[in-house]
């Protein structure tokens, strides 16, 4: 039956509760010392017991060996008083028979006592065969004897190592009854704290009781508004509808106005004589933004425009990124002249040279007018020099990117330096006659990828574009 420890602690009484497992496990712990200790005991008593035969045992052989021994000797002193006695009777005979004839009856009376003396000498031979043979039965005792005492002699050693073993296994009996002893106080605090532990839970338990009939409440209301959402995002879709098909047209209509505005810059490039799918390769890749509403994937299906608006959004998407890659270009095209005012001196092409009259090549066009007047960039871009070179004189030369440059030469005053960004029509010199020149004016040149091009042509593009 359950049993109570009760102990106390200042003015207060508790109580530990001991389950009947508990004292069943401390009561077969208790058993299993008890009988582990009488069978130490009982054993080692026993060993003691055996110990005391053998010993005696022991002794008795030494005893029977020690008269073997002493016989021996009777033996061995008797065949030498016999040895003795026939040494006698052979020093005798030979005295006789050197002496007289006479002394042949002692001779024969000296023989009949050989004869029982070789006879006698017979009897201690079989004696002395049959000690031996008793001697080596008794060493072979002897031997088992000496067999027997080291097995005993090794049980013994291993009746102590048994005790020693049984002590130190009572000795660990002992710890672990006082681990389990331990171990049952500290069961106690845990079956105490578990019942705090309990009441606890049941605290919880109501209150997520309470909880869960709020949620309850709380899951109506939101089927309520889902329900409303539903209504709401039907009425979205249905509108989305009407403005697909609006957009559809609109998207159409700027299509056509993109196509319209992209045929009209390629028109004003191939009016420079420059390649428009030459440019286009060499603009910046316009291709890689991504954008656009967040729409989830499980319900995108139901917003997915039809085949034909997809198409058309597609179209629309690849022209607007040619017209913003020609729109780039055409802002890098020098179009305009690099004077307001100006009267053109020389053209580009075959001419007679002003200086020594021969038939020459000119690769730019010569703008002339006042010295001092500001010779402007003809497109945005950067300074890539700006010095003296040679017969060109004063120089600076601008790179618009996409392999066009534009040269400026015969300058008075540079006004900008290497690496310098400038602007369309930004001043960056004043117009002279440096150099290899017969007058004021600014030799003008537009090259691209190092060839030089007509700047007119240039020109007229960039009339065209104003008119535009």
């Amino acid at each position: 039956m359950p049993r109570e420890l009760f102990f106390r602690s200042g003015d207060r009484f508790h109580h530990i509760p001991i389950t009947i497992r508990t004292q069943k496990i401390a009561a077969t712990l208790s058993a299993v010392v008890v009988v582990w200790t009488l069978y130490a005991s009982g054993s080692f008593v026993v060993q003691q017991f055996m110990l005391s035969a053998k010993d005696a045992e022991i002794h008795r052989h030494q005893l029977a060996y020690f008269d073997l021994l002493a016989e021996v000797g009777e033996y061995h002193e008797q065949f030498a008083r016999i040895t003795h006695g026939l040494e006698e009777n052979q020093a005798y005979l030979m005295s006789v028979l050197e002496k007289s004839p006479e002394g042949r009856k002692e001779l024969a009376k000296a023989q009949d006592q050989l004869k029982e003396s070789e006879t006698e000498h017979a009897r201690v031979v079989i004696a002395r065969d049959g000690l031996r043979t008793k001697m080596r039965e008794f060493e072979n005792d002897l031997r088992e004897i000496a067999g027997r005492n080291i097995a005993l002699q090794s049980q013994v050693e291993k009746m102590r190592n048994l005790v020693a073993t049984s002590n130190a296994e009572r000795y660990e009996v002992d710890q672990a009854r006082q681990r389990l002893n331990q171990r049952l106080v500290e069961a106690e605090r845990e079956i105490a704290a578990a019942a705090t532990r309990h009441d606890e839970m049941k605290t919880q338990m109501a209150s997520l009781e309470l909880t869960l009939k709020d949620a309850n409440k709380a899951k109506a209301e939101l089927d309520q508004r889902r329900d409303f959402l539903e209504r709401r995002v039907s009425g979205l879709e249905q509108s989305l509808v009407e403005l697909r098909d609006a957009g559809q047209s609109v998207i159409v209509r700027l299509s056509e106005q993109t196509r319209l505005s992209t045929d009209m810059i390629e028109k004003t490039v191939e009016m420079t004589g420059l390649d428009v799918a030459t440019l286009v390769k060499a603009a910046p890749d316009s291709t890689l933004g991504q954008g656009g509403p967040f729409v989830p994937a499980d319900s995108a299906a139901a917003f997915e425009p039809s085949a034909e608006l997809e198409a058309t959004v597609t179209g629309l998407d690849q022209q607007l990124d040619r017209w913003t890659a020609l729109q780039d270009i055409v802002r890098s095209l020098p179009l305009t002249a690099p004077l307001d005012q100006y009267r053109i001196s020389s053209r580009y092409g075959e001419r007679r040279d002003p200086v020594n009259g021969r038939k020459a090549k000119h690769l730019g066009t010569d703008f002339a007018g006042q010295v001092g007047t500001p010779v402007l960039a003809t497109a945005p871009g950067k300074v890539v020099f700006a010095g003296w070179r040679g017969r060109y004189g004063r120089t600076v030369e601008i790179d618009h990117g996409y392999g066009i440059r534009t040269r400026y030469a015969h300058l008075r005053k540079i006004l900008v330096k290497s690496g310098q960004e400038v602007g369309n029509r930004e001043k960056i010199a004043l117009l002279g006659s440096s150099g290899r020149s017969t007058g004021p004016h600014v030799h003008y040149e537009v090259r691209f990828k190092g060839q030089a091009q007509n700047p007119m042509k240039f020109l007229k593009a960039g009339n065209h574009v104003f008119k535009g």
